[in-house]
C-alpha cells in the first residue's frame, strides 16, 4: 500500500512524471490481488461462500461507506470555511450538489460524486466479486492441477479481452490472474517456474511491441479496461519483485506494522490526503523545486499525513464496526 500511494499515485495524480515512468510504476493493483490470495492460501479460516460474503461487506463496504460519509463531511466543510476554495485547486462542494443519483453511486461503491481525487474506488466492485466468489475457485483448485488451473485463467482472461470491452467482466478476469497466483504460488513456487514465467511474459511484450505494431506506453491505456498487454506485464514484473525478494527479507518494524493493519482504511482516505498535498503545493516552494526533489517531498508527506490520519480514521472506523456486530 505505501507503495502505490507514496509512489505510484504521487507520480501519476500529482502529475509529478511523465512516460515512460508513468507506465513503470503501475503495478500496484495485480500485487493487492496477488496478496489478497497469498492471504487467503495461508488462513486457517476456511469460509463457505455465504460466511465469505458476509465477511467481505462488513470488511470492504461498510468502511468504504463511513469514509464516504467522512469525505463529503471534509469538503462540506471546508467549503464553509474557506470562502475561496478554488483559489486551492479545488471547486465549493455542497450538500444542495448531490442528487439521488449520486446516493445510489455511494452506496453500490462506485464513486463519491463531486469529491476530488476519487480515482482509486474502481477496484471495490471487482474486489468484492472475486473475494466474495473465491471460495468455489477453491474447491476448483483441489480437482485441477494447479499449474492447468493458473494457465486457464490467463488463457480465460485473454481469449474474453479480445471481444468484449466491458470494463467490469475485464477487470474480473484480469486481477482474478493474480489472486489466483498469490492462492496458488505463494511460498509453493519453484524459482525456475518463476523465471520462466517472466521470460515468456517479457517475450510476449517484445512480439508485440516489435514485431506486432503494438505500443506499451502509455500503460494506462492497457489498465483501463484492463487488456492482455497490462496483464503480460504485470506477471512479468510480479515474478521480478518475487525473485528479488527471494532473497530480501524486509525486516518488520512499527510502520511497517501500522500500513500492513490500517492500509484499506489509508487507501481509502488518500483522496483527503492528495487534496491537502496538492493545495500546500501551490503556496509553498516545492511547486517551482527541481522534479525530483518534488516527488520526495510530495511522497514523505503522503506517507506522513497517511500515518497520522490512519490515527483518527482506523479508530474510528473500528469503532462503528464494533457497534454493527
Amino acid at each position: 500500500m505505501i507503495y502505490i500511494l507514496c509512489v505510484s499515485h504521487v507520480l501519476h495524480w500529482l502529475l509529478n512524471a511523465g512516460e515512460p515512468i508513468l507506465s513503470v510504476v503501475v503495478i500496484g493493483t495485480p500485487v493487492i490481488f496477488f496478496v489478497s490470495g497469498a492471504a487467503l492460501s495461508v488462513s486457517r479460516s476456511k469460509r463457505g461462500i455465504v460466511e465469505t460474503v458476509i465477511n467481505r461487506l462488513k470488511r470492504i463496504v461498510v468502511p468504504f461507506y463511513i469514509y464516504a460519509i467522512v469525505a463529503i463531511v471534509i469538503a462540506v466543510v471546508a467549503t464553509l470555511l474557506i470562502p475561496r476554495i478554488e483559489l486551492v485547486g479545488f471547486r465549493p462542494v455542497r450538500l444542495s450538489d448531490f442528487s439521488w443519483t449520486d446516493a445510489l453511486k455511494v452506496i453500490f461503491c462506485q464513486d463519491v460524486p463531486h469529491i476530488p481525487y476519487m480515482a482509486h474506488l474502481w477496484f471495490i466492485i471487482p474486489y468484492l466479486i472475486l473475494a466474495c466468489s473465491f471460495p468455489l475457485q477453491v474447491k476448483l483448485t483441489k480437482h485441477v492441477n494447479r499449474h492447468v488451473y493458473f494457465v486457464a485463467c490467463i488463457l480465460l482472461f485473454v481469449v474474453v479481452q479480445s471481444f468484449t470491452q466491458n470494463a467490469l467482466i475485464r477487470e474480473v478476469l484480469c486481477y482474478n490472474v493474480f489472486i489466483v497466483a498469490g492462492y496458488l504460488y505463494y511460498r509453493k513456487c519453484d524459482m525456475r517456474l518463476c523465471v520462466l514465467l517472466a521470460v515468456i511474459a517479457l517475450a510476449a511484450l517484445l512480439v508485440n511491441e516489435f514485431l506486432l505494431g503494438g505500443h506499451f506506453s502509455p500503460l494506462q491505456d492497457h489498465k483501463f479496461p484492463p487488456d492482455w498487454v497490462f496483464c503480460a506485464y504485470s506477471l512479468f514484473v510480479l515474478c521480478l519483485v518475487s525473485l528479488v525478494f527471494w532473497k530480501i527479507r524486509v525486516p518488520q518494524n512499527r510502520l511497517l506494522r501500522i500500513w500492513n493493519k490500517r492500509g484499506y482504511t489509508m487507501y481509502l482516505y488518500q483522496s483527503v490526503i492528495f487534496a491537502v498535498v496538492a493545495a500546500l503545493r501551490q503556496h509553498t516552494y516545492v511547486s517551482s523545486a527541481m522534479p525530483v526533489v518534488r516527488v520526495l517531498t510530495d511522497a514523505a508527506l503522503v506517507f506522513v499525513l497517511s500515518t497520522a490520519l490512519s490515527y483518527l480514521t482506523y479508530p474510528l472506523e473500528r469503532y462503528i464496526m464494533d457497534k454493527l456486530k
